[in-house]
């Protein structure tokens, strides 16, 4: 018995020497430190799922960012790396359960991560929704390019600011309908003619 408690003291003491204890820390304590919450962290993002990874949601995003945090103050010895471990692992098994019940009911799949935004009404631009949704005209511009490689909304049949804040931009699939075009080109201060249909930039005039 005094044998198992000796051994048990030199185990705790030799652990405080590796990874120190509080904020004063030496250099090769923080790296022993930094390498325990990385491989830490790989096992607790591998438990998580790819969900985490992917980020679809806002709920998905507060974990990830709450578990940047808590593992962070591990590091550099602000909190004892067994209780930031521990706070860890709650929010991993607690990502994992909402996960789970996200997949099972759509309701509170829908509750926790909310809709998408249909920001395009029978081929025109929803000036009100992009408004609330706090979308500027360089906003729809530079998606526009990155996605469609495009500057207009010609042949664009929807436009949707999915639940993760990307904007995704549908094209017509059945043949393009001259009504629908033109009045897709219609942009917050939009005028379509001799440039071509492109999207003007904000000291245009």
């Amino acid at each position: 018995m005094a044998y198992s408690l000796a051994a048990m003291n030199g185990l705790a003491d030799l652990l405080h020497n590796l990874i120190g204890q509080g904020d004063q820390l030496a250099w090769w304590q923080a790296a022993i430190r930094a390498a325990i919450v990385f491989a830490a962290t790989w096992a607790m993002l591998r438990l998580a799922g790819r969900r985490a990874f992917a980020q679809r949601n806002s709920f998905d995003l507060c974990v990830m960012l709450l578990l940047g945090a808590v593992l962070s103050r591990a590091v550099v010895g602000a909190t004892p790396i067994s209780v930031a471990l521990a706070a860890s692992l709650a929010l991993v098994l607690l990502h994992r359960l909402v996960g789970w019940l996200s997949a099972r009911s759509p309701g509170f799949d829908r509750a926790m991560g909310g809709r998408p935004l249909e920001l395009m009404d029978h081929g025109e631009l929803d000036q009100e929704r992009v408004g609330r949704a706090l979308i500027t005209q360089e906003d729809l511009r530079s998606n526009l390019r990155a996605t469609l490689q495009a500057e207009t909304l010609a042949g664009v049949s929807r436009v949707v600011l999915e639940r993760d804040g990307k904007l995704t931009f549908v094209r017509e699939t059945q043949g393009k309908h001259p009504s629908r075009v033109a009045s897709a080109r219609h942009l917050h201060g939009y005028e379509g003619g001799a440039n071509g249909g492109a999207i003007p930039h904000a000291d245009s005039r």
